[in-house]
């Protein structure tokens, strides 16, 4: 029994060292995360690195799972709703499964970071629409069946549009934290100018000159929400950074970036299945236009203020109101 106990221990220390060593960062995950998916997405990493399956093909099979899901939950029953629900949390795992796949092989590519974007999106848009038309058919006293259905489309729409513009912000400022302490393993951070640069090289035509163009169009995107951080990061291309100022950004950085969580998949996802199971459909749009996107307002412009303490400037215009 104690020679079990001891390949036990033995086995799951090693299971711990594997998923820290795949992990881009120890200090910005979130919880769930930490102690649940990336373990369970560590049991299929396995099994896609002894089979030799690229991380884009692990990022298509998390797509597919998610519409699947959201197929399922469209029906409309407790059962069918469950089985979506596993579907979903199932595209979760894979979603953290690629990430691993690609640093254990050293297999990584802008156009898997670009799909894998493509793949969260496409997901939560079937999500959101299927929630859109579950709650079109819990009609309200005196409300058209049209109107309401419209009305509710209309949310959906409108959420998923925000839920992109949200879901910005973690991947762009998680990236500048892992930059910023020299995380050279995590950091994804990349310039919209130098992907331009990389983009005006590629052959014109080819599918990578088109690759680097809409990997561009979304950095850019990012950038413009954060003129000040740019401001900040054009110096450190010059002037490189130092101790202080890297020690400086981390201190409030720490705390910032564990409140970015809450704009990525779990808590919304949480809210997401138990508005489902409780049949309170319009919920997830109320939560996602009057909790969420006020948090990412605020992150976004502690983030600013950062940026602009960093570059001894006093709080920039731009960082004075809560930007856009």
């Amino acid at each position: 029994m104690k020679h079990e106990q001891l390949n036990l221990n033995k086995n799951l220390k090693q299971l711990r060292e594997e998923i820290a060593a795949a992990r881009k960062c120890e200090n910005i995950n979130d919880p769930i995360d930490t102690y649940v998916i990336d373990y369970l997405a560590m049991g299929f990493t396995k099994i896609f690195v002894k089979l030799g399956i690229v991380p884009n093909a692990v990022t298509i099979l998390s797509m597919l799972s998610g519409v699947a899901g959201a197929v399922l939950i469209a029906r409309d029953t407790l059962p069918m709703t469950l089985g979506g629900i596993v579907l979903v949390i199932l595209s979760a795992v894979f979603d953290s499964s690629d990430g691993q796949v690609a640093r254990k092989t050293k297999h990584f590519s802008k156009i898997g970071r670009m799909l894998d974007g493509v793949s969260d999106a496409t997901v939560y848009f079937s999500l959101y629409l299927v929630t859109a038309l579950r709650a079109s058919r819990r009609l309200i006293a005196g409300v058209s069946p049209a109107v309401w259905t419209g009305l509710m489309l209309g949310l959906g729409l409108l959420t998923f549009v925000i839920y992109v513009i949200q879901c910005q912000l973690p991947d762009y400022f998680k990236n500048l934290h892992m930059f910023m302490i020299d995380n050279a393993h995590g950091s994804e951070l990349t310039r919209g100018k130098r992907v331009l640069a990389e983009r005006d090289r590629a052959k014109k035509g080819s599918f990578e000159r088109f690759s680097l163009s809409c990997y561009a169009a979304y950095t850019r995107m990012q950038e413009r929400r954060a003129p000040v951080t740019q401001r900040m990061l054009d110096k450190i291309e010059v002037e490189g950074k130092s101790d202080a100022m890297t020690d400086a950004f981390y201190q409030t950085s720490r705390k910032l970036v564990m409140a970015t969580n809450l704009m990525t998949f779990n808590l919304r996802t949480i809210v997401l299945f138990i508005c489902l199971l409780l049949r309170a459909e319009p919920i997830v749009f109320a939560f996602c236009l009057l909790i969420l996107e006020p948090l990412r307002r605020w992150l976004l412009w502690r983030y600013e203020r950062l940026a602009g303490s960093l570059l001894d400037e006093a709080p920039a215009e731009e960082a004075e109101a809560v930007p856009v």
